[in-house]
Order: structure tokens, then C-alpha cells, then sequence
């Protein structure tokens, strides 16, 4: 290719990826305030709670459910295996969900879709960091694209053997 195309491609992806991040990154937060308000209107969950918060709303059915599971688990490790009641009613207090942190999804519907809505967001935040990357790795091939490119030598290219049978790449830019 030629020093007009390459540079006109290498930006051209910049700006791709530029638009990609920005994009997701709004996808992001609109997507978040959706879950949160569907939570909130199909289970109760009080809008802005901590996402482990909604985690669990994700993954139990209400939050007796989860209760009785966290009871279940802390009984037979501080009560049946260590005996030790004041650590069981800490662990009780600090990872059950009581009053106003408490859900139930009023049907198997709600609660299936608000799990599709949380995997989506889930899905966009890896596109988010897939555009990072990109973003990263396109300024790197144009970094030393236009270094080999220069007519002046500004830096070096080498490789450094790792030990484990390892190398690595180094670039060394010369000021």
C-alpha cells in the first residue's frame, strides 16, 4: 500500500474504533438504567442498589430464596462444623437482604427477561473493552508503521529471549 492509503486506513480505523468506544460506552449506561428500572418495576428492587445487588436479583427468584440459601450455608459452617453464634448472626446481618433490599419478579417471564437484559449489558461491556483494545493496538501498527516508514531511523526493533523458552518484542524510539 501506498503512504496515502495506509495512513488514510490507520485513521480511518481510529475513528472507527473511537466511534465504537463512545457508542458502547452509552449503550452501557442506558442499558444499566434499564435493568435497574425493569428490577425495580417487575421485582421491587430499589433503583441504584450496588450491581452485587443486582447480581442476585439475576440469579434467584426473590430474595427468601437467596436468604434461606445464605442461612443454610452459614449454619452448617459456623454452627454445625465451628460453633461459633456470634459469627453466624454477623455473617446473617452482612449477606442476607432484609426491608428495603428485599425482591421477588412477579412471574418466571419478568425474571427470564430481565436476564436477557443483564447478559446484553454484559455482552456490550465486552464490546466496550473489544473497542479499547482495538483503539490500543490500531495507535500500535501506526506507531511503528510510520516508524519504519520514516526516511530517518528514530528507533529499533529487537527481540529479548525470556526465560521458558520465551521472546519478547521491544521497540526502542530514539528522541
Amino acid at each position: 500500500m501506498g503512504y496515502n492509503t495506509r495512513g488514510a486506513t490507520l485513521i480511518g480505523m481510529d475513528l472507527i474504533t473511537i466511534y465504537t468506544f463512545i457508542a458502547t460506552n452509552r449503550e452501557i449506561e442506558l442499558q444499566k438504567k434499564n435493568y435497574m428500572q425493569f428490577a425495580e418495576l417487575y421485582a421491587g428492587v430499589p433503583y441504584g442498589m450496588p450491581n452485587e445487588h443486582y447480581q442476585a436479583v439475576q440469579d434467584y427468584p426473590n430474595s427468601d430464596y437467596y436468604n434461606d440459601i445464605q442461612e443454610m450455608m452459614a449454619r452448617n459452617y459456623y454452627l454445625i462444623y465451628n460453633y461459633d453464634p456470634d459469627s453466624y448472626e454477623e455473617y446473617i446481618s452482612l449477606n442476607t437482604y432484609q426491608d428495603n433490599e428485599e425482591w421477588s419478579w412477579q412471574s418466571e417471564e419478568k425474571w427470564q427477561e430481565y436476564k436477557d437484559i443483564r447478559k446484553r449489558h454484559q455482552k456490550t461491556k465486552m464490546n466496550n473493552q473489544l473497542a479499547l483494545g482495538l483503539m490500543l493496538l490500531n495507535r500500535s501498527i501506526s506507531i511503528i508503521d510510520s516508524s519504519i516508514l520514516s526516511k530517518k531511523q528514530h528507533g529499533e526493533l529487537y527481540f529479548i529471549p525470556l526465560p521458558a523458552n520465551g521472546a519478547m518484542l521491544n521497540y526502542q524510539i530514539n528522541f
